[in-house]
């Protein structure tokens, strides 16, 4: 017997079934996909870029957020682990639409989403300068940004480094991405 597949999930639908879920959910397609937890050293590397962020963020009208506030790109619905706006507030308070900067923390499990899913999803916001994958094996971020002429560039950032973060008017060392992360 052949099942029919189930219909997609509209926006609304999805936001409204994630506003009372115990389990944080992304909707890509129309599909929900649960998120899974996290390990000591994601967390590590999250609050050290959440800090790093928020310092730079201070005083300049941009928010920073943790993984809770959903990014919304059309139909689709993401929970990235840092995320940076300086864009006006949008009327929903549930999600944002126009971030600067982006930063997944990678781990076996989601390395591919983040460098290809993720990563074409993420260009595709025009407000976004900067996408940050920071592994959690080894001292690596893989950083995406747009150059003056609007096209996106890479760079690996081996063992030390500092990371240009051009729309909070600073940067970040590859050294305080990783405090206390390896002991």
């Amino acid at each position: 017997m052949v099942n029919p597949l189930p219909k997609p999930l509209t926006p609304e639908e999805y936001l409204e079934l994630e506003r009372h879920s115990p389990v944080k959910h992304e909707l890509v397609g129309g599909v929900m996909y649960a998120m899974a937890g996290a390990s000591r050293r994601h967390n590590r590397i999250v609050v050290n870029v959440l800090r790093l962020l928020a310092d730079l963020a201070d005083g300049k009208g941009c928010r920073v957020f943790a993984s809770d506030m959903k990014l919304r790109l059309e139909d689709a619905f993401y929970y990235p682990d840092v995320m940076a706006v300086c864009a006006p507030e949008p009327a929903n308070e549930y999600y944002e639409t126009d971030p600067c900067i982006l930063v997944e923390v990678v781990s076996e499990s989601t390395k591919t989403i983040d460098l290809r899913e993720k990563l074409w999803a993420y260009r595709s916001l025009s407000s976004l300068q900067t996408y940050l994958v920071v592994d959690t094996e080894a001292m690596t971020i893989r950083h995406f940004f747009r150059d003056p002429t609007g096209r996106w560039q890479q760079e690996d950032v081996v063992g030390s480094g500092e990371i240009p973060l051009p729309c909070l008017g600073g940067s970040i060392e590859l050294l305080d991405v990783y405090r206390n992360v390896f002991h």
